[in-house]
Protein backbone atom coordinates (compact mmCIF):
# COMPACT_ATOMS: atom_id res chain seq x y z
CA UNK A 1 0.00 0.00 0.00
CA UNK A 2 1.32 3.44 -0.89
CA UNK A 3 2.07 5.95 1.85
CA UNK A 4 -1.12 7.53 3.16
CA UNK A 5 -1.93 10.19 5.71
CA UNK A 6 -2.35 9.49 9.38
CA UNK A 7 -5.95 8.72 10.29
CA UNK A 8 -7.82 9.61 13.45
CA UNK A 9 -9.78 6.47 14.35
CA UNK A 10 -12.29 5.78 17.11
CA UNK A 11 -12.80 2.16 18.15
CA UNK A 12 -16.10 1.81 20.05
CA UNK A 13 -16.40 -1.32 22.22
CA UNK A 14 -19.51 -1.59 24.42
CA UNK A 15 -18.91 -5.07 25.83
CA UNK A 16 -17.53 -6.33 29.13
CA UNK A 17 -16.29 -9.75 28.07
CA UNK A 18 -12.89 -11.21 27.36
CA UNK A 19 -13.48 -13.09 24.12
CA UNK A 20 -12.82 -12.85 20.42
CA UNK A 21 -14.47 -9.46 19.94
CA UNK A 22 -12.35 -7.77 22.58
CA UNK A 23 -9.19 -9.58 21.51
CA UNK A 24 -9.76 -8.43 17.94
CA UNK A 25 -10.34 -4.80 18.97
CA UNK A 26 -7.22 -4.67 21.15
CA UNK A 27 -4.98 -6.20 18.48
CA UNK A 28 -6.40 -4.05 15.69
CA UNK A 29 -5.97 -0.84 17.70
CA UNK A 30 -2.42 -1.75 18.66
CA UNK A 31 -1.55 -2.53 15.03
CA UNK A 32 -3.09 0.69 13.70
CA UNK A 33 -1.05 2.75 16.17
CA UNK A 34 2.09 0.89 15.08
CA UNK A 35 1.29 1.94 11.50
CA UNK A 36 1.22 5.60 12.54
CA UNK A 37 -2.49 6.22 13.09
CA UNK A 38 -4.09 8.02 16.03
CA UNK A 39 -6.47 5.59 17.74
CA UNK A 40 -8.91 6.29 20.57
CA UNK A 41 -10.58 3.33 22.30
CA UNK A 42 -13.99 4.26 23.73
CA UNK A 43 -15.09 1.50 26.06
CA UNK A 44 -16.50 0.31 29.39
CA UNK A 45 -14.83 0.48 32.79
CA UNK A 46 -14.33 -3.29 32.71
CA UNK A 47 -12.20 -3.19 29.57
CA UNK A 48 -10.19 -0.05 30.37
CA UNK A 49 -7.30 -1.91 32.09
CA UNK A 50 -6.88 -4.24 29.09
CA UNK A 51 -6.58 -1.58 26.39
CA UNK A 52 -3.04 -1.60 24.92
CA UNK A 53 -0.83 0.98 26.59
CA UNK A 54 -0.06 2.76 23.32
CA UNK A 55 -3.75 3.38 22.61
CA UNK A 56 -5.64 6.34 24.10
CA UNK A 57 -8.57 4.99 26.13
CA UNK A 58 -11.75 6.82 27.12
CA UNK A 59 -14.13 5.33 29.67
CA UNK A 60 -17.85 5.63 28.93
CA UNK A 61 -20.86 3.87 30.57
CA UNK A 62 -21.52 1.86 27.40
CA UNK A 63 -22.32 -1.32 29.35
CA UNK A 64 -25.74 0.01 30.37
CA UNK A 65 -28.93 0.56 28.37
CA UNK A 66 -28.01 1.09 24.72
CA UNK A 67 -30.98 3.48 24.36
CA UNK A 68 -30.10 5.69 27.33
CA UNK A 69 -30.17 9.29 26.00
CA UNK A 70 -27.54 10.47 28.48
CA UNK A 71 -25.09 7.73 27.44
CA UNK A 72 -25.74 8.33 23.74
CA UNK A 73 -25.14 12.04 24.27
CA UNK A 74 -21.79 11.38 25.95
CA UNK A 75 -20.79 9.02 23.13
CA UNK A 76 -21.80 11.57 20.48
CA UNK A 77 -19.87 14.33 22.26
CA UNK A 78 -16.68 12.24 22.38
CA UNK A 79 -17.04 11.33 18.71
CA UNK A 80 -17.72 14.94 17.74
CA UNK A 81 -14.88 16.43 19.75
CA UNK A 82 -12.39 13.79 18.64
CA UNK A 83 -12.42 15.04 15.04
CA UNK A 84 -12.22 11.45 13.80
CA UNK A 85 -11.96 10.30 10.22
CA UNK A 86 -13.28 6.82 11.04
CA UNK A 87 -15.65 5.61 13.77
CA UNK A 88 -15.47 1.82 14.01
CA UNK A 89 -18.08 0.05 16.14
CA UNK A 90 -16.99 -3.39 17.32
CA UNK A 91 -19.97 -5.68 17.87
CA UNK A 92 -23.72 -5.39 17.67
CA UNK A 93 -24.32 -3.19 20.72
CA UNK A 94 -21.67 -0.67 19.72
CA UNK A 95 -23.06 -0.61 16.16
CA UNK A 96 -26.54 0.14 17.45
CA UNK A 97 -25.27 3.00 19.60
CA UNK A 98 -23.12 4.52 16.85
CA UNK A 99 -25.98 4.22 14.34
CA UNK A 100 -28.20 6.25 16.68
CA UNK A 101 -25.77 9.19 16.82
CA UNK A 102 -24.43 8.94 13.27
CA UNK A 103 -26.76 11.62 11.94
CA UNK A 104 -25.24 14.23 14.27
CA UNK A 105 -21.56 13.50 13.55
CA UNK A 106 -19.49 16.04 11.62
CA UNK A 107 -19.66 15.85 7.83
CA UNK A 108 -17.05 13.55 6.32
CA UNK A 109 -16.81 11.12 9.23
CA UNK A 110 -17.16 7.55 8.02
CA UNK A 111 -18.81 4.92 10.22
CA UNK A 112 -18.18 1.21 10.06
CA UNK A 113 -19.30 -1.75 12.18
CA UNK A 114 -17.92 -5.26 12.61
CA UNK A 115 -20.29 -8.16 13.30
CA UNK A 116 -18.46 -10.76 15.39
CA UNK A 117 -21.27 -13.21 16.22
CA UNK A 118 -24.60 -14.34 14.83
CA UNK A 119 -27.38 -11.92 15.81
CA UNK A 120 -31.08 -11.86 15.03
CA UNK A 121 -31.13 -8.11 14.53
CA UNK A 122 -28.41 -6.67 12.27
CA UNK A 123 -30.27 -3.55 11.16
CA UNK A 124 -27.72 -1.25 12.80
CA UNK A 125 -24.97 -2.52 10.50
CA UNK A 126 -27.05 -1.49 7.48
CA UNK A 127 -27.35 2.06 8.80
CA UNK A 128 -23.58 2.62 8.97
CA UNK A 129 -21.46 3.58 5.97
CA UNK A 130 -19.92 0.13 5.74
CA UNK A 131 -20.00 -3.21 7.53
CA UNK A 132 -17.52 -6.03 8.17
CA UNK A 133 -18.32 -9.67 8.85
CA UNK A 134 -15.57 -11.77 10.44
CA UNK A 135 -16.76 -14.72 8.35
CA UNK A 136 -18.57 -15.10 5.04
CA UNK A 137 -21.61 -16.39 6.93
CA UNK A 138 -21.83 -13.22 9.03
CA UNK A 139 -21.31 -11.01 5.97
CA UNK A 140 -24.24 -12.83 4.36
CA UNK A 141 -26.35 -12.23 7.49
CA UNK A 142 -25.74 -8.48 7.22
CA UNK A 143 -27.14 -8.68 3.68
CA UNK A 144 -25.96 -5.41 2.16
CA UNK A 145 -23.77 -4.50 -0.80
CA UNK A 146 -21.30 -2.41 1.21
CA UNK A 147 -20.05 -5.25 3.40
CA UNK A 148 -16.60 -6.83 3.47
CA UNK A 149 -15.43 -10.11 4.99
CA UNK A 150 -12.29 -9.60 7.09
CA UNK A 151 -11.25 -12.68 9.04
CA UNK A 152 -9.75 -12.36 12.49
CA UNK A 153 -5.97 -12.38 12.30
CA UNK A 154 -3.75 -14.06 14.88
CA UNK A 155 -0.28 -13.04 15.99
CA UNK A 156 1.61 -16.26 15.38
CA UNK A 157 4.90 -14.81 16.63
CA UNK A 158 3.47 -15.13 20.15
CA UNK A 159 3.33 -18.91 19.79
CA UNK A 160 6.97 -19.74 20.29
CA UNK A 161 6.59 -21.29 23.75
CA UNK A 162 7.90 -24.79 24.31
CA UNK A 163 5.47 -27.66 23.94
CA UNK A 164 3.77 -28.58 27.22
CA UNK A 165 4.24 -32.01 28.73
CA UNK A 166 1.04 -33.88 27.93
CA UNK A 167 0.24 -37.19 29.61
CA UNK A 168 -0.58 -40.01 27.19
CA UNK A 169 -2.08 -43.42 27.92
CA UNK A 170 -0.85 -45.24 24.81
CA UNK A 171 -3.86 -43.86 22.90
CA UNK A 172 -4.36 -41.03 20.46
CA UNK A 173 -4.90 -37.65 22.11
CA UNK A 174 -7.59 -35.28 20.83
CA UNK A 175 -7.90 -31.68 21.99
CA UNK A 176 -10.97 -29.47 22.42
CA UNK A 177 -10.66 -25.81 23.42
CA UNK A 178 -13.14 -23.19 24.55
CA UNK A 179 -15.13 -21.60 27.31
CA UNK A 180 -17.22 -24.18 29.15
CA UNK A 181 -20.62 -22.93 28.03
CA UNK A 182 -23.59 -24.45 26.21
CA UNK A 183 -22.70 -22.84 22.87
CA UNK A 184 -19.43 -24.80 22.64
CA UNK A 185 -21.23 -28.16 22.69
CA UNK A 186 -18.87 -29.98 25.05
CA UNK A 187 -21.85 -31.95 26.39
CA UNK A 188 -22.40 -33.31 22.87
CA UNK A 189 -18.73 -34.18 22.61
CA UNK A 190 -18.74 -36.10 25.88
CA UNK A 191 -21.80 -38.09 24.82
CA UNK A 192 -20.02 -38.97 21.59
CA UNK A 193 -16.78 -39.92 23.32
CA UNK A 194 -18.12 -43.14 24.79
CA UNK A 195 -17.63 -44.64 21.32
CA UNK A 196 -14.25 -43.06 20.47
CA UNK A 197 -11.01 -44.97 21.07
CA UNK A 198 -8.88 -41.97 22.01
CA UNK A 199 -8.23 -39.69 24.95
CA UNK A 200 -9.76 -36.22 25.07
CA UNK A 201 -8.24 -33.14 26.70
CA UNK A 202 -10.62 -30.18 27.10
CA UNK A 203 -8.83 -26.86 27.64
CA UNK A 204 -10.86 -23.99 29.06
CA UNK A 205 -12.97 -22.91 32.01
CA UNK A 206 -16.47 -21.61 32.52
CA UNK A 207 -19.82 -21.91 34.30
CA UNK A 208 -20.62 -25.40 32.93
CA UNK A 209 -17.56 -27.03 34.50
CA UNK A 210 -19.50 -28.86 37.23
CA UNK A 211 -22.12 -30.08 34.75
CA UNK A 212 -19.40 -31.50 32.51
CA UNK A 213 -17.60 -33.11 35.46
CA UNK A 214 -20.85 -34.82 36.44
CA UNK A 215 -21.40 -35.96 32.86
CA UNK A 216 -17.89 -37.42 32.68
CA UNK A 217 -18.55 -39.39 35.88
CA UNK A 218 -21.99 -40.54 34.74
CA UNK A 219 -20.65 -41.78 31.39
CA UNK A 220 -17.66 -43.50 32.98
CA UNK A 221 -15.15 -41.38 31.06
CA UNK A 222 -12.74 -40.76 33.97
CA UNK A 223 -9.18 -41.37 32.79
CA UNK A 224 -10.28 -41.00 29.18
CA UNK A 225 -11.46 -37.38 29.29
CA UNK A 226 -9.65 -34.63 31.22
CA UNK A 227 -10.84 -31.10 31.94
CA UNK A 228 -7.51 -29.28 31.87
CA UNK A 229 -8.78 -25.84 32.81
CA UNK A 230 -7.45 -22.61 31.35
CA UNK A 231 -3.89 -22.61 29.95
CA UNK A 232 -1.65 -19.89 28.54
CA UNK A 233 -0.09 -21.87 25.71
CA UNK A 234 -3.07 -23.18 23.72
CA UNK A 235 -1.09 -23.45 20.44
CA UNK A 236 1.46 -25.56 22.30
CA UNK A 237 -1.23 -28.04 23.26
CA UNK A 238 -2.46 -28.07 19.67
CA UNK A 239 1.01 -28.93 18.40
CA UNK A 240 1.25 -31.73 20.97
CA UNK A 241 -2.15 -33.25 20.15
CA UNK A 242 -3.03 -35.62 17.31
CA UNK A 243 -6.07 -33.60 16.32
CA UNK A 244 -8.44 -30.82 17.36
CA UNK A 245 -12.21 -31.23 17.68
CA UNK A 246 -14.68 -28.32 17.56
CA UNK A 247 -18.18 -29.29 18.72
CA UNK A 248 -19.78 -25.82 18.85
CA UNK A 249 -23.49 -25.31 18.39
CA UNK A 250 -22.83 -21.78 17.11
CA UNK A 251 -19.90 -19.48 16.38
CA UNK A 252 -19.26 -16.18 14.63
CA UNK A 253 -15.62 -16.96 13.94
CA UNK A 254 -13.94 -19.99 15.47
CA UNK A 255 -10.56 -18.90 16.79
CA UNK A 256 -9.92 -22.55 17.67
CA UNK A 257 -10.20 -23.62 14.03
CA UNK A 258 -7.92 -20.79 12.93
CA UNK A 259 -5.32 -21.58 15.61
CA UNK A 260 -5.36 -25.29 14.87
CA UNK A 261 -4.86 -24.70 11.14
CA UNK A 262 -2.00 -22.26 11.77
CA UNK A 263 -0.42 -24.95 13.98
CA UNK A 264 -0.90 -27.45 11.12
CA UNK A 265 -2.91 -29.66 13.45
CA UNK A 266 -5.70 -31.71 11.84
CA UNK A 267 -9.09 -30.28 12.78
CA UNK A 268 -12.70 -31.47 12.52
CA UNK A 269 -15.70 -29.30 13.32
CA UNK A 270 -19.43 -28.95 13.45
CA UNK A 271 -21.08 -26.77 10.80
CA UNK A 272 -19.96 -23.35 12.07
CA UNK A 273 -17.96 -20.45 10.60
CA UNK A 274 -15.15 -20.46 9.65
CA UNK A 275 -14.78 -24.23 9.63
CA UNK A 276 -17.52 -24.61 7.03
CA UNK A 277 -15.76 -22.06 4.81
CA UNK A 278 -12.29 -23.62 4.72
CA UNK A 279 -12.44 -27.30 5.68
CA UNK A 280 -13.19 -30.19 3.36
CA UNK A 281 -16.88 -31.08 3.59
CA UNK A 282 -16.00 -34.52 4.94
CA UNK A 283 -14.55 -32.78 8.02
CA UNK A 284 -17.84 -31.10 8.95
CA UNK A 285 -19.96 -32.95 11.53
CA UNK A 286 -23.56 -32.64 12.61
CA UNK A 287 -24.38 -31.29 16.06
CA UNK A 288 -25.43 -34.65 17.47
CA UNK A 289 -23.37 -37.26 19.34
CA UNK A 290 -23.83 -39.96 16.68
CA UNK A 291 -22.50 -37.78 13.87
CA UNK A 292 -19.59 -36.61 16.01
CA UNK A 293 -18.58 -40.13 17.09
CA UNK A 294 -18.96 -41.61 13.59
CA UNK A 295 -16.81 -38.87 12.05
CA UNK A 296 -14.12 -39.12 14.73
CA UNK A 297 -13.94 -42.91 14.58
CA UNK A 298 -13.38 -42.66 10.82
CA UNK A 299 -10.71 -39.98 11.07
CA UNK A 300 -8.61 -41.47 13.87
CA UNK A 301 -8.14 -44.65 11.87
CA UNK A 302 -5.66 -42.73 9.70
CA UNK A 303 -4.34 -39.49 11.20
CA UNK A 304 -2.03 -38.83 8.23
CA UNK A 305 -4.94 -39.08 5.79
CA UNK A 306 -6.84 -36.63 8.01
CA UNK A 307 -3.86 -34.29 7.92
CA UNK A 308 -3.73 -34.47 4.10
CA UNK A 309 -7.40 -33.52 3.97
CA UNK A 310 -6.49 -30.34 5.86
CA UNK A 311 -3.58 -29.29 3.59
CA UNK A 312 -5.53 -26.71 1.56
CA UNK A 313 -7.00 -25.28 4.78
CA UNK A 314 -3.49 -25.05 6.30
CA UNK A 315 -2.38 -22.94 3.32
CA UNK A 316 -5.52 -20.78 3.44
CA UNK A 317 -4.94 -20.07 7.12
CA UNK A 318 -1.36 -18.95 6.52
CA UNK A 319 -2.67 -16.40 4.03
CA UNK A 320 -5.91 -15.21 5.64
CA UNK A 321 -5.89 -15.89 9.39
CA UNK A 322 -2.75 -13.93 10.23
CA UNK A 323 -2.71 -10.56 11.95
CA UNK A 324 -0.84 -8.76 9.18
CA UNK A 325 -3.53 -9.61 6.61
CA UNK A 326 -6.36 -8.54 8.90
CA UNK A 327 -4.63 -5.23 9.65
CA UNK A 328 -3.84 -4.58 5.98
CA UNK A 329 -7.40 -5.26 4.81
CA UNK A 330 -8.95 -3.10 7.54
CA UNK A 331 -6.62 -0.16 6.92
CA UNK A 332 -7.24 -0.35 3.16
CA UNK A 333 -10.97 -0.37 3.79
CA UNK A 334 -10.70 2.80 5.90
CA UNK A 335 -8.85 4.62 3.12
CA UNK A 336 -11.25 3.38 0.43
CA UNK A 337 -14.20 4.71 2.45
CA UNK A 338 -12.56 8.10 2.87
CA UNK A 339 -11.53 8.25 -0.81
CA UNK A 340 -15.14 7.58 -1.81
CA UNK A 341 -16.38 10.74 -0.08
CA UNK A 342 -14.51 12.97 -2.52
Amino acid sequence: MRARKQLRIAQVVASTGNGGLERHAYDLSDGLVAKGHDVTFLTTATLMPRVPSNVRAVELPLDGNRNNPAVLYRLWRELRDGKFDIVHAQGSKAAQMVSRVKWALPAGVKTIGTLHNQKRNVQAFRKLDHAIGVSKALSKDINRDSCTTVYHGLKTELWQDELPTVKRNNRLLMLAVGRLVEAKGFDLLLSAWTNVDADLLIVGDGPDKELLENQIEKLGLEGKVTLQGRVKNVPGYMKAADGVVVSSRREGFSYVVAEALLCRCPVVSTDVPVANEVLDKSLIMGTDPRSISDTLCRLIEDIEAWRRQCESAFEFALDEFVFEKMLEKTERLYFDLLDARH
